[in-house]
């Protein structure tokens, strides 16, 4: 049986040490200048002593707070508990309703604030360097609307890195938004689906590019049932032995690609509608053209053969929001995708 722990920060009721410094002019030199005891939320205290101290140099006072207290009526434990909860999978008012257990009076408003802080976080605690980046799009709904939506993966860890409100078919648009990140986080490899606006995406950001290998198999399958409808049962070896090619990637598959797409011969028809024999020339001559961004991960190291890292955070993402009920703003679409998206807390 599986077992889960949970690392929660630890909560104290009063401060051990006095603060070191001024967090207004660094001076060392404070004087306790009064404290009270606080209520707050937490699962398991209720109250924390939190005391006041005074600058000698600078005359400001301020507020030092226990270990796991802040500014906020909640902790930090139980902020990150809540949070938890929904990422889990409760719903908002789910949540709110196992709260009430231990016992911790929480709305489901209050809960939603917590996963958009737990965003927040995420969001600020991204990896510096990025190696391998999945891009994707889908499209969630935003005010009961289809909102066309791209996001950015590192495929090393699975963590979603940002999402932005446009449609994967206005590459220009992609780029522009990708390229500060890219620069930033010094990717070196892009993995994408078999959509033709993603080649000139990784071509303008100068990236080597990895098409997922599920994709091309299943595009290639559908194309090769169609032909096989249409060609002699005499050219239905080559159907086979392209398949094979595609689904083995083999070293020399670029070479035999070519072999094959020589030894068909160029038909037309009057009409000038090309005929099977004419689009399976052209079908193995696209798999040969491409054929490096069919097998990069053969050639890199650590580079996925498919963008399936980018498919289960959008998973993930999806399966979350049915126990939304939608939503309302952008944000909190986004602090949905990178709390349901990232494997840790």
């Amino acid at each position: 049986m599986a077992i889960v722990t949970l690392h929660l920060p630890d909560v104290k009721t009063s401060s051990a040490a006095r603060p070191a410094a001024c967090p207004h002019c660094h001076s060392g030199l404070l004087q306790r200048w009064g404290g009270r005891m606080r209520t707050i939320k937490d699962t398991q205290s209720q109250q924390a002593q939190v005391y006041r101290y005074r600058c000698t140099d600078c005359g400001r006072t301020f507020r030092h707070y226990p270990e796991g207290i802040s500014a906020a009526h909640q902790s930090q434990r139980l902020v990150q508990f809540s949070a938890l909860c929904w990422v889990l999978g409760l719903s908002l008012r789910g949540t709110s309703a196992i709260l009430s257990a231990f016992p911790v009076s929480l709305s489901h408003t209050s809960v939603w604030k917590d996963v958009q802080a737990l965003a927040s976080r995420l969001r600020h605690g991204q990896p510096k360097r990025v190696r391998v980046l999945g891009v994707d799009g889908f499209y969630p709904k935003l005010c009961g609307q289809e909102q066309p939506t791209v996001v950015a993966v590192d495929l090393g860890t699975g963590q979603p890195i940002a999402l932005k409100a446009i449609a994967e078919q206005d590459w220009r648009a992609v780029v522009k938004w990708l390229q500060p990140l890219v620069e930033a986080l010094g990717v070196e490899v892009i993995v994408t689906d078999d959509l033709k606006e993603f080649a000139l995406l990784a071509r303008h950001l100068e990236l080597p590019h990895q098409v997922c290998h599920f994709h091309l198999l299943r595009w290639v399958w559908k194309a090769l049932e169609t032909l096989r409808k249409q060609v002699d049962k005499q050219d239905h070896g080559i159907l086979d032995e392209v398949w094979d090619i595609v689904k083995e990637r083999p070293a020399e598959g670029a070479m035999r690609l070519f072999q094959l797409w020589s030894a068909i011969p160029v038909r037309r028809v009057r009409d000038q509608q090309t005929s099977a024999l004419y689009r399976l020339r052209l079908l193995i001559l696209r798999l040969h053209d491409n054929w490096e961004q069919y097998t990069l991960d053969q050639r890199f190291s650590q580079v996925p053969s498919t963008n399936n890292g980018t498919e289960r955070a959008i998973g993930k993402w999806r399966i979350r929001s049915h126990s939304t009920r939608g939503f309302k703003s952008w944000a909190g679409l986004e602090a949905a995708f990178l709390s349901c998206g990232c494997g840790r807390i």
